[in-house]
């Protein structure tokens, strides 16, 4: 009877004693290896988290400020409506006082009559204007004339 092979010295050796025996020299570089990869992404991921988190206290920043501006602009634009409201309502108040076209008209009329009666009262005045004239005329001439006979009935007796 032919006798089997012995058994390589790992399956010889039972799995306790696997782990117990020394590291050789090529696990030792795959190791190093992957302790540097796992190292290096360790760093580029705590770089990305820096960056991210000074990006979002800057954008924190500028979004406070974008706010602080943002609330300052929508109180000048609140302060000036109620400006341009008051205005508008001033003007309002102006344009019910204005007279109406119908009262526009009449008044319209009435200066046109009031008019017409001034041209009506000058040529009256200058009638009368005339007239006094004539009166003053005549009353000088007679006031003259008992002077000129009263001085001839003096002289002729």
């Amino acid at each position: 009877m032919s006798e089997a092979p012995p058994p390589p010295a790992a399956e010889r050796d039972p799995p306790s004693r696997r782990d117990d025996r020394p590291a050789r020299a090529a696990e030792l570089r795959g190791l190093r290896r992957w302790l540097l990869v796992a190292a290096v992404w360790a760093t580029a991921a705590t770089a990305i988290a820096v960056i991210a988190l000074l990006a979002a206290d800057k954008a924190r920043d500028d979004n406070t400020e974008a706010g602080r501006q943002s609330a300052r602009t929508a109180g000048q634009i609140s302060t000036a409506q109620r400006r341009l409201d008051a205005r508008l309502d001033q003007l309002e108040g102006r344009v019910e006082q204005l007279p109406s076209a119908q009262e526009l008209s009449d008044l319209s009329d009435a200066l046109k009559r009031a008019e017409q009666a001034n041209g009506r009262t000058e040529d009256e005045v200058d009638e009368l204007t005339g007239s006094v004239d004539d009166l003053e005329a005549r009353v000088e001439s007679l006031e003259e004339a008992p002077a000129d006979t009263a001085a001839q009935t003096q002289t002729a007796p």
